[in-house]
């Protein structure tokens, strides 16, 4: 994706100007963010702000906050973010799925997994259970390298499905698994009715 944690920097710059000196803008918008339902109510991201490479492949997609009412408020922004890019991450789940893949596992490392709430967010979205083991942010490199080497025959994907030890495992909460079902539809079909108008405005 072009954008994930470089959405959540942007906004965090933006805010740490309200905020009081020295007070953690990440650690802020995650605490509103928390207090935020699932689904933002109502509110949907698209995380295009730099275009979108996989699955879309579109260089004239833009970032869109749908849905803004004058009942919005920072949390809400904060999380529809972090949704949104979650929401990416299933786009690629599905593509890969039917491309006939299997999906052992899934890990989520680097500094976005920092966020206790973005973690268990990517969870419910996914449906699926997430480990993330502290200390471990091995980065896309560590991924890139992994796929590599079963490319090369050095190993295979066994080692890929066992969790280490300490790690944290979220598992999606069905509630909020149900609710991101449901706002997941309403995401892919905004692309969709978008795109011809992302094209046109590219277009001059």
């Amino acid at each position: 994706m072009a954008t994930s944690g470089s959405l959540v920097k942007w906004l965090a710059a933006e805010c740490a100007r309200e905020l009081g000196a020295g007070e953690d803008a990440y650690a802020r918008l995650d605490a509103e963010a928390a207090a935020t339902p699932a689904g933002s109510d109502g509110l949907v991201v698209l995380p295009y702000f730099l275009g979108e490479k996989t699955p879309l492949f579109d260089p004239a997609a833009r970032g869109v906050f749908y849905g803004l009412t004058l009942s919005h408020r920072r949390g809400h922004l904060h999380r529809a973010l972090l949704e949104g890019v979650a929401y990416g991450f299933r786009h690629h789940v599905e593509v890969l799925e039917a491309g006939g893949h299997r999906i052992a596992g899934v890990r989520i490392m680097d500094g976005g997994a920092r966020s206790a709430l973005w973690r268990q967010i990517v969870a419910d979205v996914l449906g699926r259970a997430v480990a993330h083991a502290p200390g471990a942010d091995l980065g896309s490199a560590h991924g890139v390298a992994r796929v590599a080497g079963v490319a090369a025959g050095l190993w295979g994907w066994e080692g890929g499905r066992r969790v280490e030890a300490g790690a944290v495992l979220h598992e999606p909460a069905a509630a909020s698994a149900a609710r991101y079902r449901e706002r997941y539809g309403v995401y892919r079909d905004l692309y969709t009715r978008l795109a011809p108008a992302f094209a046109a405005a590219a277009r001059g």
